[in-house]
């Protein structure tokens, strides 16, 4: 079942989990934490029009799969007009009401390398 299609992956998305999404383009190496993927933007002050230069900018791959999908992009976009701490809380509720999904997350041989993405993005995204 593609990822976009799947109604867990569009609810992590929602709920602000951009790593969620990423995971399907890192490479594989190592497990990860959803909450430590997804921290770096979940805190991020940055607007969603920055998050989105910087992704199309240092990560194409993703903002491609987000371009294609605007229903998600909506969605993810709505989470940034929230503040850092509506948008932790709101995910926090996610991992604690689908234990499941974190676990697929976290276990998913791709998630290693995509902290680096997502650091990246949260990084550079206040240059855009």
């Amino acid at each position: 079942m593609s990822l976009v299609r799947n109604p867990r992956f569009a609810a992590a998305l929602g709920a602000g989990a951009l790593a969620t999404v990423a995971i399907a383009l890192a490479p594989a190496t190592a497990s990860a934490s959803p909450l430590d993927l997804a921290a770096p933007l979940l805190n991020s002050t940055c607007s969603f029009a920055q998050v989105d230069a910087a992704l199309h900018d240092k990560a194409p791959a993703l903002a491609s799969l987000l371009d294609q999908n605007p229903t998600q992009k909506a969605e993810l976009e709505a989470k940034f007009n929230q503040s850092p701490a509506q948008r932790q809380a709101e995910f926090d509720a996610y991992l604690r009401d689908n234990p499941d999904a974190a676990a697929n997350a976290a276990n998913d041989p791709r998630a290693g390398g995509i902290a680096a993405t997502i650091q990246t993005v949260a990084d550079t995204c206040h240059n855009y």
